[in-house]
């Protein structure tokens, strides 16, 4: 267990919590300075965020893994998976122009299994997707794993969206906790790299040379 012991005695002696914070802060200039990149051409485009959301259980905490929940937003995104001969590639493409995605973990009560979200901060065309996929997307994702939850909400325009309001990216975990540690080393470490992330970049987002048709 030692470098669950290094992990946790790291965080306990509050050396990341500076750190952290300013990690947040260049994260959330990161994907403004992209947004930037297309002011003009994002203020006709309709914003929506949503989350993925996993929280593991005293029955399935075992089978908890922090790199499988990382690879849900490529299936999800990019995978050839078909619902009504639709492949998950296809479906996003059509309602998505691009967007971002980071990673926030949070654990309100110590003796409470962490939940852990992938946040999304999308443009569209449409704007009505909050009613007009919600139930096709809760499909999607429950062939990838039944014991994802998701929330869904309309923002507005371009001048609605607020960074750090809408895609949240922190990592505020007890790690001292024993469900915390029930979850296993590399579940652990994994978690404490989170704080260190890099936003995820989607569509015409993910070259900033690319242009928004």
């Amino acid at each position: 267990m030692e470098t669950t012991q290094n992990i946790v005695q790291y965080y306990s002696l509050g050396n990341d919590f500076e750190e952290d914070i300013q990690t947040r802060q260049n994260l959330n200039e990161q994907i403004k300075n992209r947004f930037r990149i297309y002011e003009n051409e994002l203020k006709s485009y309709n914003f929506y965020s949503f989350t993925i959301i996993k929280k593991p259980s005293r029955i399935n905490y075992h089978l908890f893994d922090f790199e499988k929940l990382q690879d849900i937003s490529r299936k999800l995104s990019n995978g050839m998976t078909t619902i009504c001969k639709v492949p998950n590639r296809t479906f996003f493409k059509k309602y998505f122009k691009g967007g971002v995605r980071t990673t926030s973990i949070s654990q309100d009560v110590s003796d409470d299994y962490p939940t852990f979200n992938l946040n999304y901060l999308f443009f569209s065309d449409y704007d009505n997707l909050d009613v007009r996929i919600l139930n096709n997307l809760k499909i999607r994702l429950k062939v990838i794993d039944p014991s994802l939850d998701l929330t869904f909400h309309y923002l507005g325009k371009y001048e609605n969206v607020q960074i750090e309001k809408d895609l949240e990216n922190s990592t505020n975990v007890d790690y001292f906790s024993e469900t915390t540690q029930k979850l296993g080393e590399d579940n652990l470490q994994g978690i404490y790299n989170n704080q260190y992330q890099r936003p995820r970049f989607f569509g015409t987002l993910y070259k900033t040379n690319s242009t928004i048709k």
